[in-house]
């Protein structure tokens, strides 16, 4: 394939949903991943195409090694090396940590930090022996860089993966592989749906929520070559929260 070739997990909605289609739109060929909303997936698909972009969906669990390794593999032979990883996929268990069941810890982990360590071994695996300049961009939070209440399992799920981050973004540096992550703040989304948006635009110095298309920019800029030279960074889209 002569396009670039992108991968967005937990692409069906809110954040993923717009970097799948800002990338196709940038000219990228997206591969669109679901774990569980194969509709939502497809109607990204339908935007992608009806845009002129090309792409197609494929689900898989984050979570499960073996399913991500098969999945990748059977890819990159169907359509040649992925280039550009965007790990996106995350899901939110709040609770005070007293409260917290053991498996809301450990879902959280294991799909915001465990699924992201999955999808790029799998991935680095293909880059063996292959062209350098690839990218990948790992989708944190401004809870990651500053904590949240209530929110034990999940900042430590994107504190961890801004770590992971920077550690790979060193090792992969030798083969010209960047590596960085980006922290949306408060964003509308399905996720933040639930909470009272006066209270949240209070701790935003911008004054208003962030928009998917924000994060998605930035994501667009950091795969493109006019972000060479930039790796290990946080970027911050996050309207002022954290300075």
């Amino acid at each position: 394939m002569d396009k670039r070739i992108a991968l967005v997990t937990g692409a069906s909605r809110g954040i993923g949903r717009a970097i799948a289609i800002r990338l196709a739109l940038d000219g990228l060929f997206v591969i669109i991943n679901y774990h569980t909303n194969r509709d939502a997936a497809e109607e990204v698909h339908e935007v992608i195409s009806s845009n002129g972009g090309e792409g197609f969906v494929r689900g898989f669990d984050v979570t499960s090694r073996k399913d991500v390794e098969t999945v990748i593999k059977n890819l990159t032979r169907e359509l040649g090396t992925i280039g550009v990883l965007v790990n996106n996929s995350g899901i939110i268990r709040d609770q005070p940590l007293v409260r917290m069941r053991d498996e809301d810890w450990d879902d959280v982990i294991a799909t915001n930090l465990t699924g992201a360590y999955h999808c790029t071994k799998a991935v680095l695996k293909t880059w063996a022996g292959k062209k350098r300049g690839s990218r990948i961009v790992n989708i944190t939070s401004v809870v990651g860089e500053i904590g949240n209440a209530y929110q034990t399992n999940y900042s430590a799920s994107k504190g961890g993966l801004i770590s992971f981050t920077k550690a790979l973004a060193r090792e992969l540096a030798p083969k010209n592989i960047t590596a960085n992550a980006v922290a949306p703040g408060f964003v509308a989304t399905d996720q933040t749906s639930h909470l009272p948006p006066d209270q949240l635009i209070a701790q935003i110095p911008l004054g208003r929520l962030g928009q998917p298309e924000d994060v998605a920019h930035v994501v667009s800029f950091l795969v493109s070559d006019k972000a060479s030279y930039i790796t290990g960074q946080v970027i911050g889209v996050n309207g002022g929260m954290h300075m």
